[in-house]
């Protein structure tokens, strides 16, 4: 997964949001799950 700044990812078991600062390819992991890009 490629992100892109500006994008907010929310982990689906703490809740926890990241915002991207600096794009980047890989995944963005949080609780041993990947994170799940925020809508709009």
């Amino acid at each position: 997964m490629a992100t892109q700044v500006g994008e907010v990812y929310i982990c689906s078991v703490c809740g926890h949001k990241v915002e991207v600062l600096e794009a980047g390819a890989g995944d963005l992991v949080c609780c041993e799950e990947e994170m799940i890009k925020a809508d709009g």
